[in-house]
């Protein structure tokens, strides 16, 4: 009778705490397509049970009394009448059977699996729907597809055999044997630098008027001109424009060049909290932060309520997606195996 009543919250919430003996947490399943055999399996709900959940937050014990019509109290005696029958099945063979629900093993003295029945599906979305398995119709232009659309799935995979395949895929880098061609030309423009600078030097070492003509030996056009300009006027002020006649050009006004420097994207580092518990009213997710703060967990919070009415409990927040999955690691494996991540809005 309290299996029945238990599938039937799973159907609803996130997490059935069964005071005493432990918790049933519920997780949706997207549909998956298997290309390779051609199944087509609608989503789901995956079932975990965690026996370190104890404490009762009173969703199934007023759910018992609300369906037979008892007081809370019947109701607790109730389940613990379940609980203590099915400790002590578990505790003789190591195995209890979940009439047309599944099968709970115990691993050691805290860790469990639990195996969902085949025929058992717990998202309301997907009722009545079951696994659908067809052969594909096959077209000569859309074959190819077929079979690269496999290998990606394949890859996705991750696995040692697909990573080491990546790794003796990598072409070598292939070098330009052409490239030595730019090495020329810049050896020809150095080359052809030194001679002038050379040919000045010495024209600036011999009394010849050439050395003033030299632009190589000027700090900027400016300079050039100005030096010639000054030397070449005449007796009433002004310059010999004939003589400089060429040099009647309109010179470009050389500007300091301000380089832009584009601003660095700032990095938004997201927060986590770490949940352990997700229960309907504020009272069970007080006496859940109590808790947790007893096995050290000063920060300890519990959550708003959410759109389905549940409010789940977190151990801590935590920022930055790695430092989060670490804690959640060490969390599961030292207190709470159904621990799960959720981000902060």
């Amino acid at each position: 009778m309290i299996i029945k009543y238990i599938i039937e919250l799973l159907l609803e919430h996130e997490c059935v705490i069964v005071p005493e003996f432990g918790a049933f947490i519920s997780k949706e399943s997207p549909a998956t397509l298997d290309y390779v055999n051609h199944i087509l399996t609608p989503p789901s709900k995956e079932v975990a049970f965690n026996g370190q959940l104890l404490t009762d937050d009173g969703l199934l014990v007023g759910y018992v009394a609300d369906k037979q019509g008892i007081t809370m109290t019947e109701a607790a005696k109730m389940v613990h009448d379940f609980s203590m029958r099915s400790l002590a099945v578990i505790e003789a063979s190591g195995t209890m059977r979940l009439d047309n629900f599944g099968v709970l093993s115990r691993v050691n003295s805290r860790d469990y699996v639990f195996q969902l029945d085949e025929n058992m599906n717990l998202l309301g979305d997907s009722y009545g729907l079951t696994t659908l398995k067809a052969q594909p119709i096959y077209r000569r232009e859309t074959y190819k597809q077929i079979a690269e659309q496999i290998a990606t799935e394949q890859k996705k995979k991750n696995t040692l055999m697909t990573v080491h395949e990546e790794e003796e895929t990598v072409k070598p880098h292939r070098v330009n044997r052409y490239n030595y061609k730019w090495f020329r030309a810049a050896a020809y423009s150095m080359l052809i630098a030194m001679t002038l600078v050379l040919l000045g030097w010495g024209a600036d070492k011999s009394d010849s008027k050439l050395a003033s003509w030299n632009p190589l030996f000027y700090s900027s056009p400016n300079e050039f001109v100005a030096k010639h300009l000054s030397g070449k006027m005449d007796a009433d002020g002004a310059a010999n424009t004939e003589m400089f006649a060429p040099m009647a050009l309109n010179l470009p006004l050389f500007k300091k060049e301000v380089n832009y420097i584009q601003p660095r994207a700032v990095e938004v580092v997201k927060s986590y909290y770490v949940i352990g518990a997700s229960v309907k009213n504020d009272a069970a997710a007080q006496k859940c932060v109590e808790k947790f703060r007893k096995l050290g967990f000063e920060d300890a919070v519990a959550l708003p309520m959410n759109d389905k009415g549940n409010v789940r409990v977190a151990y801590e927040l935590v920022t930055g997606k790695d430092t989060a999955l670490k804690r959640l690691e060490i969390i599961k494996k030292d207190y709470n195996e159904a621990a799960w991540l959720l981000r902060k809005k």
